[in-house]
């Protein structure tokens, strides 16, 4: 489904347009800060709140917290975010970690109120990484974002974490993938013959984009096959279980056969 959409990069001004409560168009918000599958559902963290993705250029708020989504993550049946208060909303500046267990009508205080907006988050099962924009730092919790750990300048451009063993992960890092065992105190490099911008991991799968290409490999490298070629640069890959979705210039382009077809 190819659809306009506005991305971080492409931050435009206009005015906040009031709709239907059923739906909305993506002129409706002024930024999508990101993208994050949860199962089949397409999640849209906004300057504005989160919105649910219901088809080309269609979308609907979830609940009613008025805030700037500016990291956002899910894992578990459980959706993550961070980001600061807009008008009306009770959370506090920056609003820290929160949750929510009932798909984004709601949300609880985790851990760090006042204290951190995570611009990247990434999430698997009690394994969180989040990239703090006060500090600058990257940091770690091992479980489920009650005490945390920085592990030093935040300097990987992307990270998905790894369901294989506890603490493993994959990164980019200056266009080279990185993968650890040890919650980053050392990587590795993954070898590869493209220069990468983004990456992913779906259960043996890890996806990793370069320019407008998407690769794939199931044996940590070893080989890499093309997925996908795109007619324009792939800036975003989130995937599920059940859904592989790629954001390419202006388009969200979704796939339920790992790949084979993108509509």
């Amino acid at each position: 489904m190819r659809i306009k959409m506005i991305l971080v990069a492409l931050i435009v001004s206009i005015g906040l347009i009031r709709v239907p409560a059923q739906g909305a168009t993506f002129d409706a918000v002024s930024h999508i800060h990101n993208i994050k599958v949860d199962g089949s559902r397409i999640l849209l963290g906004t300057h504005e709140g989160l919105y649910l993705y219901e088809g080309p250029n269609k979308m609907k708020k979830i609940g009613t917290e008025n805030f700037d989504v500016m990291g956002l993550a899910v894992s578990n049946n459980k959706i993550y975010a961070s980001g600061h208060p807009n008008t009306g909303s009770k959370l506090p500046a920056p609003a820290g970690l929160i949750s929510s267990v009932d798909s984004g009508k709601s949300w609880s205080q985790v851990s760090l109120q006042g204290k951190v907006d995570f611009h990247m988050l990434e999430v698997s099962g009690k394994e969180i990484y989040g990239a703090d924009s006060k500090s600058g730092n990257l940091m770690y919790s091992s479980d489920g974002g009650k005490k945390w750990v920085s592990l030093g300048v935040a300097k990987y451009q992307d990270i998905a974490i790894s369901t294989a063993a506890s603490k493993s992960a994959v990164a980019i890092q200056d266009k080279k993938i990185v993968v650890t065992k040890n919650a980053f105190a050392s990587t590795a490099v993954i070898k590869s013959d493209f220069e990468a911008q983004t990456v992913e991991v779906v259960g043996a799968n890890l996806y990793a984009s370069s320019g407008k290409t998407l690769y794939r490999t199931s044996d940590s490298g070893k080989k890499w096959s093309v997925v996908s070629t795109f007619k324009d640069q792939i800036s975003v890959v989130t995937a599920s279980h059940k859904a592989l979705v790629v954001v390419a210039g202006p388009s969200i382009l979704i796939s339920t056969d790992l790949g084979k077809t993108f509509n």
